[in-house]
């Protein structure tokens, strides 16, 4: 039963990882498939986003980066909208620590500078342990990785 359970799961992210960040419904109207998902689910988007984001950013690819931070800026806005799990004020924590990080790499982005997008990717980092400490889950850690375990090249083909 548990490993069914795991086959579902491990189904399901794939499903999710899968669709874009933001979709059209038959009338043109914008909606994320993120909205409604359990937090577990939007945690594990947030983190491969955040993951690609970092190699995009390791590569100096502005495309990518681009293209990344706004996958991870709709899982964010999705988790934005989470106001209590588990008596713990998910959505309130979050704005408090993860967001003022994500707007100054988002600036940093535009601006394009190769080491304040770096140093503002690593705020970002920071930002998601601060909010693990806030939301009672310090245990649970985040680090940059540098390494790509993706069939993906990160690097410019422009």
């Amino acid at each position: 039963m548990h490993k069914q359970f795991a086959i579902t799961l491990s189904l399901l992210a794939a499903l999710a990882l899968a669709l874009p960040a933001t979709a059209s419904d038959e009338a043109g109207h914008e909606y994320s498939p993120f909205a409604g998902m359990p937090l577990i689910m939007l945690m594990h988007n947030m983190q491969y986003y955040a993951h690609k984001l970092g190699l995009s950013v390791d590569a100096a690819n502005t495309a990518l980066e681009d293209f990344y931070a706004h996958e991870l800026e709709e899982v964010i806005d999705a988790v934005s909208e989470i106001q209590d799990y588990e008596g713990i004020p998910i959505a309130e924590n979050l704005n408090k620590t993860l967001m003022p990080a994500f707007e100054q790499l988002e600036a940093a982005i535009d601006k394009g500078g190769r080491e304040a997008i770096d140093a503002a990717y690593n705020e970002v980092i920071i930002g998601c342990n601060a909010c693990h400490a806030a939301s009672e889950h310090g245990y649970i850690h985040i680090r940059r990785n540098h390494t790509n375990p993706y069939p993906q090249d990160f690097s410019r083909h422009d």
